[in-house]
């Protein structure tokens, strides 16, 4: 992922934050949330991924006031080790904020329907 710079003109650094946001008259506190920050003028970026991902934490569980955003490489080492076997180029597990591109889900496709014929 390249450097984005802040509007203040400093390097952003990418972190997981505690975010708290208003709906309503409840507030909902999400906790490891990834963000954009800068360390000089504290202002904030959100993906749009992110965004969209809070929204349908916040629709799922309307009644809890304290969510965890999903990180999808807490997952342990025997399940990793499986989709490394099936995914070897890692384009399952990398970078999770960055979108993944169609070629890569064709090529995944194709190798995963490969496997499971040969098996």
């Amino acid at each position: 992922m390249k450097e984005r710079l802040c509007r203040c003109g400093r390097p952003m650094v990418q972190e997981k934050r505690t975010i708290t946001r208003e709906i309503g008259n409840r507030k909902i506190v999400i906790a490891n949330v990834p963000v954009l920050y800068c360390r000089h003028c504290q202002e904030i970026l959100y993906s749009a991924r992110t965004v969209k991902k809070m929204d349908e934490l916040i629709r799922r569980f309307p009644n809890k006031t304290l969510l965890t955003y999903p990180n999808l490489l807490d997952f342990n080492s025997d399940l990793r080790s499986r989709l490394s076997k099936l995914d070897p180029y890692n384009i399952l597990v990398t970078a999770p904020e960055e979108p993944v591109k169609r070629y890569e889900i064709v090529f995944l496709a194709n190798s995963l329907q490969s496997k499971l014929r040969s098996a």
